[in-house]
């Protein structure tokens, strides 16, 4: 599998170390890009849902680098076949930034200084707050719930100016939204690129899959949920039907959807790919090789 965005040079790089690695032949391999591997897993995974033929949906593989998106259009549900309707885009502002910016509020709460010391002298201390960071406050934060966070950092000294307390250092939900909301708000704004583009061409989208590990993310769902449903969801019913489908999407509001193991989509799907074959029936073309010509008149 490989990001939506990367080159040619960038693949043919992958499939001749796959090959030296000793996975098989170079021509026997066969690549498949990261979202599209989502979307058929998800495809697979959220049935039944409202997607009718026609319908188009954008699949945000969220990771730890980078985020990629690519969208679909629904040509046939049984067997399921989709087509590209718009040419897959992405960024570099996956879950890692997230670390970074967690970095950057640390080392401003408690000082340079004592920040340097405690990663040289105290690495460990360091590991701790950090792991707690990625495996609790990036999955599970939402600012209803944890109106504050208690990071530990064991083995510092209190400071109550810097907020730390018995080795713990306390966040607000306030400050843990200002490490989140520039890198959660790129997403949105690669999606919403997404989504304006297919609009463009007169097409519905009804669907905004969210995969990846950072697709897990209870903050960047929620975010997704609000910026993409302006309008009120219809009254709940088993099998929705396609009057309410249809008032939702006039109103503008897109379904957010997280699958059950969005971590591993890609890796489920890559598999389904190679049992099943490709549902992907025709693509957009990224390039058009030509050649350029001047004469002299």
């Amino acid at each position: 599998t490989c990001p939506a965005v990367w080159s040619d040079t960038a693949k043919n790089t992958t499939l001749q170390a796959a090959e030296r690695a000793g996975m098989g032949l170079k021509s026997e391999i066969q690549m498949i890009s990261e979202p599209e591997a989502a979307a058929v897993y998800t495809l697979k995974a959220i049935q039944p849902n409202h997607l009718s033929i026609g319908d188009n949906f954008v699949v945000c593989d969220a990771g730890g680098g980078t985020v990629d998106l690519i969208a679909y259009k629904i040509m046939s549900l049984k067997p399921l076949r989709v087509e590209e309707s718009a040419v897959g885009t992405g960024g570099l502002c996956g879950s890692a930034f997230l670390n970074y910016r967690f970095e950057e509020h640390v080392r401003s709460r408690i000082g340079q200084s004592k920040f340097d010391e405690m990663k040289v002298k105290k690495a460990k201390t360091w590991q701790m707050g950090l792991k707690y960071f990625e495996e609790f406050v990036k999955r599970n934060f939402n600012e209803e719930e944890h109106q504050e966070v208690n990071v530990p950092f064991p083995g510092l000294p209190d400071d109550e100016e810097a907020g730390l307390d018995s080795g713990f250092l306390v966040m607000t939900a306030v400050q843990i939204k200002e490490i989140f909301d520039p890198v959660v708000k790129e997403v949105c704004d690669l999606v919403q690129g997404q989504v304006d583009g297919i609009r463009r061409k007169g097409g519905i989208v009804s669907g905004i899959v969210l995969v990846g590990g950072f697709g897990q993310s209870n903050y960047l769902y929620k975010r997704l949920k609000v910026h993409f449903n302006t309008a009120p969801p219809p009254p709940y019913s088993e099998r929705p039907t396609h009057a309410q489908a249809n008032a939702l999407i006039e109103a503008g509001s897109v379904e957010v959807m997280q699958p059950v193991y969005a971590w591993t989509a890609v890796v489920r799907g890559a598999v389904l790919r190679g049992l099943e074959g490709s549902m992907v029936i025709t693509r957009k073309s990224r390039f058009h090789y030509g050649t350029s010509y001047a004469t002299v008149y």
